[in-house]
């Protein structure tokens, strides 16, 4: 379905009410409330500013709480600023304030549109979607629409992590970090602030004045300060939240572009380090992959993994030809584990011996780790993960492949528990160990850089003893 703006000869100037209603969206006397349909009404179709209680508690963003996903959709039928007129129209406890609204526009939680753009966005320009506010004075006029993510996912382990430590090289265009796990790569849809690319960036621009722990919360908490070329950093590839490891960083569009050329061109090669509690196959693994079907319910979809068929001729060696190999809603999956050696009780992280070996010497006689390195061929979403679950050795942690679990501040549960998504509390072991990116074969057709025929390597991975 195409969108476009009315013309001249539309009536542009409709009842703001029922306009939100067919957007499927909100003004200050009805609002949509999600995640789920439900629509609350109050009594009057009028604008009228909600009276707070001096007693509500009010909505802090630090110290971090875990606190349900809540977005709120508001058209407003008046004009002001966003600091002023948001904590009039969104109701609930804890209660939103200026001084909340200022921490939500500084973590990057609240969008704004001069019109309530449709539900479905397919087809509708960037242009003329809602953008995401770094003022909270903007002013705002009647009409207007506005999306507040009234409790975002927050990254605690952004807080802890002295970010300048943790650059492994850098260049003119580029740097290349080790990040630890817990940690988003890029900005979220609710949190602009709590992620690498930011943080790495606030710590490169500060130099020998960084503090760790000072600015990133003053970032968080104040917004990013006047825009350098080092802020933000462009995002080029990415981890899982929970995976730790090397990535890349560029520091203009122009080396992004040349990142991703050499990513097509499979210039770009990466070794991975993970711990199982069964030892894998070594040797090349070799599956079909697809998403899971949806089912409509509560448990998050998986990439299933189908071993090849007869017919099926195995891989050749030959890492481009594996992208002419074709099955109707199939995409072939290739790995080669390269190493697989056990992982000793007094190797182990605290976190991961007390939760895999426990406390007696006879749960250590009968329990075992294994550490492995996996060279990837074709870097599917979840392929590590989901193919080792699919040899029977899912990773330590991966409670959504069936490994044990590893979540910070709770207890490990048995592989037999419902699947669900990790989050920023889950340890996962899986690290990107090292990335190679080889020097171009034409050096006419891409004139080399210094990156070129170097390899990066991520330090000891977390789950070892320090």
């Amino acid at each position: 379905m195409s969108w476009r703006l009315p013309d001249k000869r539309e009536k542009v100037q409709r009842n703001t009410s029922s306009r939100a209603r067919a957007a499927g969206m909100a003004t200050a006397s009805l609002r949509c409330v999600r995640p789920g349909s439900a629509v609350r009404r109050v009594a009057s179709s009028s604008w009228r500013p909600r009276a707070a209680s001096s007693s509500e508690r009010p909505l802090r963003l630090h110290p971090p709480s875990k606190l349900p996903p809540r977005v709120e959709h508001v058209v407003f039928e008046t004009g002001g600023t966003l600091r002023a007129l948001l904590p009039q129209v969104i109701p609930g406890s804890p209660r939103v304030d200026e001084t909340a609204v200022r921490q939500l526009v500084a973590i990057g939680a609240v969008y704004y549109a001069e019109r309530p753009p449709p539900r479905d966005l397919a087809g509708v320009p960037r242009a003329f979607r809602a953008k995401r506010v770094r003022d909270p004075d903007q002013e705002v006029r009647p009409g207007s629409y506005c999306r507040v993510h009234v409790h975002p996912k927050r990254f605690p382990e952004a807080r802890a992590v002295d970010w300048l430590a943790r650059v492994v090289d850098s260049g003119e265009d580029w740097v290349v970090v080790d990040k630890p796990p817990g940690v988003s790569v890029n900005p979220t849809v609710d949190n602009a602030a709590e992620c690498a690319s930011a943080l790495v960036a606030r710590a490169l621009r500060g130099g020998a004045s960084y503090s760790p722990v000072t600015d990133a919360e003053d970032f968080i908490y104040n917004g990013p300060p006047r825009r350098t070329k080092l802020d933000p950093l462009v995002v080029v590839h990415r981890l899982d939240v929970a995976t730790s490891g090397v990535v890349m960083f560029a520091r203009d569009r122009a080396f992004a572009s040349r990142f991703h050329d050499a990513l097509r061109r499979r210039r770009v090669r990466k070794t991975y380090r993970c711990v199982t509690q069964s030892p894998p196959p070594l040797g090349a693994l070799e599956h079909w992959t697809r998403r899971e079907a949806a089912t409509g319910g509560s448990s998050p979809r998986r990439h299933e993994m189908f071993p090849l068929r007869p017919e099926d001729a195995p891989w050749s060696g030959d890492a481009e030809a594996l992208e002419t190999v074709e099955r109707e809603g199939f995409k072939r999956c290739v790995l080669r584990v390269t190493r697989v050696q056990p992982l000793a009780r007094g190797d182990a992280a605290d976190e991961v011996a007390e939760k895999t070996f426990g406390a007696t010497s006879r749960t250590a006689e009968t329990l075992s780790l294994f550490e492995c390195e996996v060279e990837l061929v074709t870097g599917r979403t979840h392929q590590i993960r989901a193919q080792f679950a699919a040899v029977g050795a899912p990773l330590l942690g991966d409670v959504l492949y069936g490994g044990a679990s590893l979540r910070v501040g709770g207890e490990a549960r048995a592989s037999s528990g419902a699947p669900r998504a990790l989050d920023e509390n889950d340890r996962l072991c899986l690290q990107s160990a090292a990335m190679t990116v080889d020097a171009a074969e034409d050096p006419t057709a891409s004139p080399p850089h210094e990156t070129d025929g170097r390899t990066f390597e991520a330090g000891k991975p977390w789950w070892r003893r320090a």
